[in-house]
């Protein structure tokens, strides 16, 4: 008989359930009998994805023999238990996206605005209880070299059984990809500081003015009517800059977003890595990219630029035109990294020794 292994995101997340999917492919792949434990939230997904078996979590299910924490949540140590006291000789394996960062750090970003306070503090409060869960796993997933050297550096007292594994995705593009329908320079994300949101806003404005046939997208959960001034709502209003927000994106949308995208915005501000960047290489949509975090593992001359010479919007410009005149090249590199990377196919017999070590 096929062991079980539940795929559980008791968060609500829509950018992560691609990883989720992924990982139902994976684990079939291997042998496993998986089944998507999720946050009933994602329920829209599942009527695009109906071959998948899936229960949520507000439902009573008998205990796995794996079970693989994707996506933080509050109510994962709660759940964790109760499986445990079902099966002791369950098995736990948890991915850790953004691990502490130490207290520098985190007063750094109040300091430097890297991220509101609301969300610094957010961060303070998700390590207080995810060290509990960290204690409880067999095994920490890191998903980039960033990652892994913040976990070492700051969590690996807590629990010395972590490895690197990478983000992973089902290929939902397919090889064609439409130079043609590449429209838009876009911001695809959460509406925030970390991304550096207004800065982006201040570069349509301030490329609007400078090139008439410029177009741009932001396609985001956030409602960011807040934000649009009038500058910015004439743009809207001549089709210049195509607005999606204010309500959870089905995993569609965001595939179109990427899709129609000559460019994708990663001036992000911080990350540790970042499944947006995957997700724009999935469509062959270059990227723009801050000079931190895993942008710098992974974006290059084949695929993208790197910002080290500042985040100005001259800079910004400069970037965004070179990337328009090598278009083609650039997307067939950007493609051709999620292919190596991050297409789970390619990472059946690594995965067989992270569960097996």
């Amino acid at each position: 008989m096929k062991k079980t292994v539940y795929i559980m995101s008791a968060k609500y997340a829509p950018g992560h359930f691609s990883h989720i999917i992924a990982y139902y492919e994976l684990f079939q792949a291997i042998g496993y009998a998986p089944m998507l434990y999720i946050d009933k939230n994602y329920r829209q997904f599942n009527k695009e994805y109906p071959k998948y078996r899936f229960a949520y979590t507000s439902q009573v299910v008998k205990a796995p023999d794996l079970l693989y924490i994707y996506n933080l949540s509050s109510v994962d140590s709660k759940i964790l238990k109760k499986f445990k006291e079902e099966k002791p000789e369950m098995k736990v394996f948890f991915v850790y996206h953004e691990p502490w960062y130490g207290a520098k750090g985190w007063v750094n970003d109040l300091i430097h605005k890297k991220e509101s306070v609301t969300e610094s503090i957010k961060a303070m409060g998700r390590f207080i209880f995810v060290r509990k869960l960290l204690k409880m796993s067999d095994k920490i997933i890191l998903p980039s070299k960033t990652a892994l050297s913040n976990y070492k550096r700051y969590c690996s007292q807590i629990n010395d059984k972590f490895t690197l594994f990478p983000l992973i995705f089902t290929d939902e593009c397919g090889n064609d990809i439409h130079i043609e329908a590449k429209q838009y320079f876009s911001f695809i994300s959460t509406a925030s500081n970390s991304k550096n949101f207004v800065q982006f806003l201040d570069y349509v404005k301030y490329k609007a003015k400078k090139s008439p046939e410029a177009k741009f997208q932001i396609a985001t959960r956030t409602d960011v009517s807040g934000y649009m001034d009038e500058e910015l709502k004439k743009l809207v209003k001549s089709k210049r800059l195509l607005l999606i927000h204010g309500h959870s994106l089905s995993n569609e949308e965001i595939n179109r977003a990427y899709a129609a995208s000559n460019c994708t915005w990663m001036v992000y501000a911080r990350s540790t890595q970042s499944g947006a960047l995957c997700k724009s290489f999935m469509f062959g949509s270059p990227v723009i990219a801050s000079d931190i975090g895993s942008f710098r593992e992974v974006v290059n001359e084949n695929n993208g630029i790197i910002l080290n010479n500042g985040y100005s919007l001259e800079n910004i410009d400069r970037a965004y035109e070179q990337i328009r005149n090598a278009q083609v090249q650039l997307s067939d590199g950007a493609r051709k990294k999620f292919t190596d990377l991050f297409y789970w196919k390619k990472h059946e017999n690594l995965f067989l020794s992270v569960l097996n070590s």
